[in-house]
């Protein structure tokens, strides 16, 4: 069967669906994660896959492998959960586990952004050849990049955009990038400059929407911000394709155009070719089980 299970794990939901070989999604299953311990989350795992499959009228078996992005470090190689921070999981052996129950599929796991980056390849139009980097902004800050469908790895820590350093015109101090432009970074930005209106990261959009002139100023500096860590991307890789995903640009997708402009001004002339190639991603927030799934296939 050219089908398999994709997995998407975080600390508030686990996804689940099927998976064709042209990336698109059946038999969708959402459930809210239970983080009371660590068999807890296997369990739902279990339930998890289980459900999709009587929904898809066939047994686990009958599907090429499953396929699990999760957060945080992940030793793909050994089957191992290493370090999640918001899951009960401390060097879990997640593929072990599973072969209890699905001794004759193939299993693969990986990191959640990995996951996702690889569910944008599958997607987009990239020739033989072209480098892709999806880049996800949300509660924190991470990147992975593909080319011929393989992942560049490095030594461990490639793609963690997030932890570079930047200047933070709003903070007036050099800081990794996660810390001065992510979700709660906006919000905490939000709430130092506007007050009780900001509870949330959204209060912050919502106020930008309203014309708030300090909320006009927290989007100016963080989108420029951005431009800054990409503009460092570019000189560094220079993709084909880049992709922006995570619930901070999903929700509010004319930021691209914001960081776009930021770059204009900051990259060289025979550089800037690479504004052309900046877009949202356009799987909805799919991308990790469309990723997952692939990566079985």
């Amino acid at each position: 069967m050219k089908q398999a299970i994709g997995i998407d794990i975080g600390g508030t939901k686990i996804a689940g669906a099927v998976v064709s070989a042209d990336g698109s999604l059946t038999h969708l299953v959402h459930q809210p994660t239970d983080t009371s311990s660590a068999q807890a989350v296997f369990a739902q795992l279990l339930a998890v896959i289980e459900l999709i499959c009587e929904q898809a009228g066939c047994s686990a078996n009958e599907f090429a492998g499953i396929g699990i992005g999760l957060p945080g470090k992940v030793d793909r190689d050994a089957g191992i959960a290493v370090f999640q921070n918001n899951l009960p999981w401390d060097n879990f052996p997640v593929v072990a586990k599973l072969r209890e129950y699905y001794p004759q599929l193939k299993i693969v796991i990986d990191n959640d952004v990995a996951m996702s980056a690889y569910g944008e390849y599958v997607t987009a139009e990239v020739e033989p050849g072209e480098l892709l980097s999806y880049v996800t902004i949300s509660t924190g800050i991470a990147a992975a990049s593909i080319v011929d469908g393989q992942h560049i790895l490095g030594a461990g820590f490639s793609g963690e955009l997030g932890m570079t350093r930047v200047y933070s015109a709003l903070d007036q101090a050099y800081m990794r990038l996660e810390e001065a432009v992510a979700g709660p970074a906006i919000a905490r930005h939000g709430q130092q400059l506007i007050g009780r209106d900001v509870q949330e990261t959204k209060d912050v959009f919502d106020l930008y929407a309203q014309g708030n002139a300090e909320a006009e100023r927290i989007i100016e500096s963080v989108t420029q911000t951005i431009a800054y860590a990409i503009d460092n991307m570019i000189s560094l890789l220079d993709p084909h394709h880049i992709i922006f995903g995570g619930s901070v640009m999903e929700k509010n997708p004319w930021l691209v155009a914001m960081v776009a402009e930021a770059l204009d001004d900051t990259l060289l002339p025979a550089q800037k070719d690479a504004i052309s190639r900046l877009r949202i991603s356009q799987n909805k927030g799919q991308h990790g089980l469309i990723g997952a799934g692939s990566r079985v296939l």
